[in-house]
């Protein structure tokens, strides 16, 4: 089996599991993950195949949906799509510590160390946190699991450990729990580039939430 047939399969399992998802995590998003990896990659110059199945598979058992093993999940689901047998132990290796350790809950208490072609899915992911599209997917996410939009009685910031329990109290919290804070994170100079400028609309669009919300105007 070669390398293209490897992420085909990945590619139909992937989108079969996340198609109809409605948190933000969904086909489209991974898609957009993965035009934003080759954008950073084509002045990295990592891996494209290991990048793409990264990309592809990040999401996949990520802690907010699912209690186990998440290793032992990947490496399970990569056995039981016949491709385990053509990836070599490093590749192996790479692909599952990645998609482990990418996220940002994963890294609140001490930042993981990760592959060039983690670091870049790292990044591809958190600029879809940011801008125009994050904030769609902040609120899609937290209408999905429950949270109020804004509670001015009730929004303070959580701690880093009860983020990674209970995540933020409201959708508008997140904003200050996660979604200012990511363009300090990017690991590469274009991820950089592209997050100072989705970090300055994220910054417009809290601001006047805020004035509309109090009635200042």
């Amino acid at each position: 089996m070669d390398k293209e047939e490897i992420l085909n399969k990945i590619k139909t399992y992937v989108m079969e599991v996340c198609i109809n998802d409605s948190t933000g995590h969904d086909w489209q998003h991974i898609q957009r993950v993965y035009n934003n990896a080759m954008l950073i990659n084509k002045k990295e110059q990592a891996d494209d195949f290991i990048l793409t199945m990264i990309v592809l598979m990040h999401d996949l058992y990520d802690h907010k949906f699912y209690n186990g093993n998440i290793e032992e999940k990947l490496e399970e689901t990569l056995k039981q799509m016949g491709v385990y047998e053509y990836l070599s132990k490093e590749e192996i290796k790479n692909i599952i510590n990645s998609c482990v350790n990418l996220g940002f809950s994963s890294n609140i208490v001490k930042r993981k160390e990760l592959s060039k072609e983690g670091k870049i899915a790292q990044d591809a992911d958190r600029l879809d946190a940011l801008g125009a599209i994050g904030i769609a997917r902040t609120f899609a996410y937290g209408g999905k699991t429950g949270k109020l939009i804004y509670d001015s009685n009730n929004n303070g910031t959580v701690d880093e450990r009860e983020y990674q329990k209970t995540g933020s109290k409201t959708s508008i919290s997140h904003f200050y729990d996660k979604l200012l804070k990511i363009k300090d994170l990017m690991n590469t100079e274009t991820a950089k580039e592209i997050a100072e400028e989705r970090h300055k609309f994220v910054e417009v669009f809290l601001t006047e939430f805020l004035v509309e919300w109090n009635g200042e105007k």
